[in-house]
């Protein structure tokens, strides 16, 4: 989180003294919490601290060489971590998307500066980490194994046909409320704009910031949230509102949709305060949840 907070700052920076750079400041800011989370949530063993930090430093690196090693590294840390669940006998709901998105990092990087390419990772990640949030907070049925590989093979083919994206979020919304559906604020917001914001695009265009300020933000705003500070998550409709209106302005006055991002960044990072602690990097829980034990 601290990453990308560091190259998103960065990156809006660089909007007005640089603007070539702005895509590639960006991504490595949304890359740094897709690697993050995905290490947090599905490769939390200390055994596999090494490799978890040198992915996180060579990310860092701003030099696209650099994170194809990151990609290379999580990718080790995966293989690594699955191969240990089997050889425990463990057995878990097998995430297709989320498993594929390291596989699909290193691609996307080796292809830099194809950006369009490299929203394929986050989005298999964030579409597939969410899963889990829908699925508790909605009371819908679970979709894991085999019945994630359409939306999967869907996803890829929307690199290939860029147009196909324009319905990413149709599918996933009838992908999730296949049978059941219970309210809850936060989680139907994010829905919504998933759901809504890449049909947009259609009309509104700028295609890659539908991606970021409507599909991948929302849903990464959720999944923290839900997972790190789950007492605050009644209130994510906020950050995730308002980076969907952020994309809604940036047609009308980009400056000002700056500020709603700022805003809805910043609203977020109060939601999560609680891990910017040292007792979080030492255990890995917030600190609210250690003075509530």
């Amino acid at each position: 989180m601290i990453l990308a907070v560091i190259y998103w700052t960065i990156g809006g920076f660089s909007l007005t003294a640089s603007p070539s750079d702005h895509p590639y400041f960006m991504l490595l800011g949304a890359y740094s919490l897709f690697f993050g989370m995905i290490q947090r949530l599905f490769f939390p063993a200390t055994k596999y601290f090494a490799l978890q930090i040198l992915t996180l430093i060579l990310l860092s690196i701003p030099i696209s060489y650099f994170q194809v090693l990151a990609s290379i590294s999580l990718t080790l840390t995966e293989i690594w971590a699955l191969k240990d669940v089997m050889t425990y006998g463990g057995k878990f709901p097998v995430n297709f998307l989320v498993l594929s998105s390291p596989f699909l990092s290193v691609i996307a990087w080796s292809l830099y500066p194809q950006f369009w390419v490299l929203i394929l990772p986050l989005l298999t990640y964030s579409l597939g980490v969410n899963i889990g949030v829908f699925t508790a907070t909605l009371r819908t049925k679970p979709v894991f194994g085999r019945d994630q590989l359409p939306l999967l093979f869907f996803l890829i083919l929307s690199v290939i046909i860029r147009p196909l994206y324009y319905f990413v979020g149709v599918i996933y919304l009838l992908m999730i409320v296949r049978t059941r559906y219970k309210m809850n604020l936060s989680a139907s917001v994010t829905l919504f704009s998933v759901f809504v914001t890449p049909l947009l695009a259609l009309f509104l265009g700028d295609t890659l910031h539908s991606f970021f300020l409507g599909v991948m933000a929302p849903l990464f705003f959720s999944c923290i949230v839900y997972s790190t500070s789950k007492y605050n998550y009644d209130y994510v409709w906020f950050p995730v509102l308002t980076s969907f209106l952020s994309y809604l302005i940036r047609g009308i006055n980009i400056e000002l949709s700056g500020i709603v991002w700022a805003i809805s960044l910043l609203s977020f990072l109060y939601l999560v305060k609680d891990n910017f602690s040292l007792t979080t990097l030492k255990t890995g829980l917030s600190s609210r949840y250690l003075r509530r034990r």
